[in-house]
C-alpha cells in the first residue's frame, strides 16, 4: 500500500509548470477579454443562498450547491486604476466590498461570514497552465482555519498544506484518477474523488463550512462570454 501511494503521488504531483499570464490566457480562456481588462468570478462560502450586486457585472444568485456556489470567470473592463464595488446580501445580512485588480490578472472574492455579519475577501489566482497536465488550486475558505491541508488517500502525501484562512495555492498535475480529502486539523470534510481531469483542464477545489460541519468539492474552471 505504501508503494501505491508513492507510485500515485509521483504521479499526481509531478514537478510543477510555470507560464506566462499571456499564455494561460490565450490557450484556456477563451474568447480572450480585451486588452486591460481582467477576470473576476464569485464564490459564495455563505450557509444560505446569497444576492450579489456588482457595479461591474449583471446581479448574480449563488446558490447554496457546489456548482451553484462558484461563479464562473468574467471578464471586466478598463480595471487599471479602477474601484470595483461588490454589494451583497444573504437573508438579511448585507456587506459590500470596493476591489482593485491588475489588467490580465485572474481573481476571486470569497464571501464568508466575519463576527459581525458577512465578510468578503478578494483573492488573485494564479493561471499555470500546461496543455499535457491539469491545474488545480486548494481554496481555504473557513475565516477560521489558519493552516489547512489537502492531502492524498489512503495515506498519502500533502498536495497542498499549510493554505491560510481566506487564501489558496495551485500547481500542475497529471490528469490521473484518485481520492483526497481536505482538512483543518481535526476538521475533515468527505473524500473527493479527482476524476475526469482533463490535460489542459483548470479545476479548483474548496474547502468551506462553519464550525466542525466542513465540506469540500471539486469544480472545473469555467468562463462567461464577455459582455459589453
Amino acid at each position: 500500500m505504501r508503494r501505491l501511494c508513492a507510485a500515485l503521488a509521483a504521479v499526481l504531483l509531478g514537478a510543477p509548470f510555470v507560464a506566462t499570464q499571456g499564455q494561460a490566457q490565450s490557450q484556456v480562456y477563451d474568447p480572450v477579454p480585451p486588452r486591460g481588462s481582467a477576470y473576476l468570478r464569485i464564490v459564495n462560502g455563505l450557509t444560505g443562498e446569497v444576492q450579489a450586486r456588482p457595479d461591474f457585472l449583471p446581479a448574480q444568485r449563488l446558490g447554496t450547491a457546489p456548482a451553484q456556489r462558484i461563479m464562473a470567470y468574467t471578464a471586466v473592463e478598463n480595471v487599471a486604476g479602477r474601484q470595483l464595488r461588490l454589494e451583497f446580501q444573504e437573508g438579511q445580512a448585507r456587506g459590500s466590498v470596493t476591489i482593485r485588480v491588475e489588467p490580465g490578472s485572474f481573481n476571486t472574492v470569497l464571501l464568508h461570514p466575519t463576527a459581525g455579519g458577512i465578510g468578503a475577501t478578494a483573492v488573485v489566482d494564479t493561471a499555470d497552465f500546461n496543455q499535457t497536465r491539469s491545474r488545480i488550486a486548494f481554496y481555504n475558505v473557513l475565516s477560521d482555519c489558519p493552516a489547512a491541508t489537502l492531502a492524498l488517500l489512503p495515506s498519502g502525501p500533502a498536495i497542498f498544506e499549510g493554505v491560510p484562512a481566506l487564501g489558496t495555492r495551485a500547481r500542475s498535475v497529471n490528469p490521473v484518477t484518485a481520492q483526497v480529502r481536505a482538512s483543518c486539523d481535526a476538521r475533515a470534510a468527505a473524500p473527493i474523488a479527482l476524476q475526469g481531469l482533463e490535460a489542459g483542464g483548470m479545476y479548483s477545489i474548496w474547502l468551506m463550512g462553519s464550525g466542525s460541519n466542513v465540506a469540500g468539492f471539486l469544480t472545473r474552471d469555467t468562463t462567461a462570454r464577455y459582455q459589453r
